[in-house]
Order: structure tokens, then sequence, then C-alpha cells
């Protein structure tokens, strides 16, 4: 006989893979916005039920509990277990919390840390619509990253400022082509809104590191926004070649201080050198299809 809620079961369940598949689609075919959103969706149902379920485990006896409820996942719906649902939502609402306030804290602290210096924006670049600070900073590697701030002001009570950071090394290493097209790059994260949700889903795996669909999901939304972001670039100075020089100067010089940090390597480290590799290959791909012109040192 099925137990009350067991219903209910089946429909957050069947909503949860209904977002779930509708991401992967959207991830070959729809802009950023959309899959950040679907993305932002997905996430937080499967917070609700995976911290629900937490509750539920330790308020009925721990591992015994863990036992029974993957035998029997409808007893979690019990009526008598009605408050616990309300804990679980309070707390998958204090996880996405927290990791906000981690994500905008972090780039508050670096550039409070680092007191980076402005640099003035490249002519030949579009003038973002967003307020966004071009900064550089004294650092021995060859890196640049961006994020979205919120700030209080405006019509809305709140604000955005997009940042984009560059390394004085970067500047050192790269030709000025190359350098343009890196800031291309971090801009077209900021145009598709990577600054405010990507920041936020490295933040939130971070944080819930044991829980491997945050991690997976992360990992997969840095590397497709890795390959937009590039191409985005591409679309905006027509110079693949630059781009992927530059790519090559940042992943050559990353190997001798290989350091785990999302930036314009991606992922940062070892994993972030083999996408470069793949990035690579794609921005050549590009440059010998015709469809640009010469570029200067090509």
């Amino acid at each position: 006989m099925a137990m009350p809620g067991e219903g209910l079961l089946y429909l957050l369940a069947l909503a949860w893979a209904s977002v779930g598949v509708g991401l992967l689609v959207a991830m070959r075919r729809s802009t950023s916005t959309v899959v950040f959103r679907l993305a932002a969706v997905f996430l937080a149902l499967w917070a609700f039920v995976a911290t629900t379920g937490l509750v539920w485990v330790v308020a009925n006896g721990g591992w015994p509990a863990m036992v029974l409820l993957a035998a029997a996942p409808a007893a979690i719906f019990d009526p008598s277990f009605a408050g616990l649902w309300l804990l679980g939502a309070i707390g998958a609402f204090g996880i996405f919390l927290t990791a906000f306030i981690l994500s905008q804290m972090v780039g508050r602290g670096y550039l409070a840390v680092r007191r980076p210096r402005p640099l003035e924006w490249p002519d030949r670049l579009p003038t973002p619509r967003v307020p966004t600070d071009l900064l550089s900073y004294a650092a021995p590697r060859v890196e640049a990253f961006s994020f979205t701030l919120i700030e209080p002001g405006g019509r809305a009570l709140v604000r955005r400022r997009n940042v984009i950071l560059v390394s004085d090394e970067l500047l050192h290493r790269l030709t000025p082509d190359e350098v343009e097209t890196v800031v291309a790059h971090e801009l077209g994260h900021l145009v598709e809104l990577d600054g405010r949700y990507l920041t936020f889903f490295r933040t939130l795996a971070r944080l819930v590191r044991w829980d491997p669909v945050l991690a997976y999901l992360a990992d997969r939304l840095t590397a497709r926004e890795e390959f937009r972001a590039d191409l985005n670039a591409v679309a905006v100075t027509g110079r693949p070649r630059s781009l992927a020089r530059a790519l090559y100067k940042a992943a050559a010089l990353e190997e001798r201080r290989p350091v785990a940090a999302a930036g314009f390597l991606g992922p940062g480290g070892r994993r972030g050198q083999r996408q470069a590799i793949e990035r690579i290959r794609r921005l050549v791909a590009l440059a010998e299809s015709g469809r640009f012109p010469e570029e200067p040192g090509a």
C-alpha cells in the first residue's frame, strides 16, 4: 500500500528530472543565461531534497535511518515529518545564502588585499553597458579573471559592478593584441552573467565539497563557459590566433607554478592546462577556417 505523500515524491522527482533534461539540452543549444537559470532551479530542487533527507536521517537515528530511507524513500513524505521539510527548506536556503555571501566577500576581499590599479579600456573593444572596472595587480603568474559585485544603490535598490582583473605578469608577457583578446574573453564571461551565476556555483561546490552533483555541475559549466567566452572574444576581436597564443603562454608558465584557481585557465592547475590544449585546438581551427583576416604575428 502506498504511503501518504508517495505521489508528491514522484511529482518532485519528475520535476527535478525534467529540469535536468532541460538543462542537458540547453547546455548544447541555448544561451548561457538560460543554462544558468535552469541550473539554479535544478540545484535548488536538489538542495531542498538532499538537505531534507539529511535532516530526516539525523532526526531518526543516523545510519539505520539512512538504510531505511534508501529502502523506502516515500517514508520521508509521511505527514508527521512536515516540520523536517520546513527545516530542510531553511537549511537549503541557508547554504545558498552562505555561498552567495562568500562569493561576494571573496571578490571584495581580493580587491582590498591586492589593491589593483585601474587600466584604460582597450580602444578596439566595445564599452560595456554595465559599469566595468579593468584593473591590474601585482602577481608572478599570467592570469586574469572576472566577477560581479552586487552593491546598494540605483533605481532597483541594488546595482551590479563588474570587475576584470589582469596580472602585471600577463601585461608583461603578452603582446597588446593578446592582452586585448584576454580582456575580451573576460568580458564575454560578464556579458553572459558568468560573473554572477558561475562564481556562485563554484563557491557553492566548494562549500558543499561532499556533494558530487554540485561538483560535477560546476565543473561542466566552467568548461562550457570557457569555450563560449573564447568564441565571444573571437567574435569581438576577430583574432583567434592571438587568443590561442595568450592561452599557450598562460598554460606554459602555469606548469612551473601549478595553482588550482579559477580564471583565464578555467579551473586552473593541471586540469586547466588540459582544457587549455583543447581550447587552443579549437581556436586554431577557427583561424584556419578562413572566416578571419590574417592577424599580426600569425
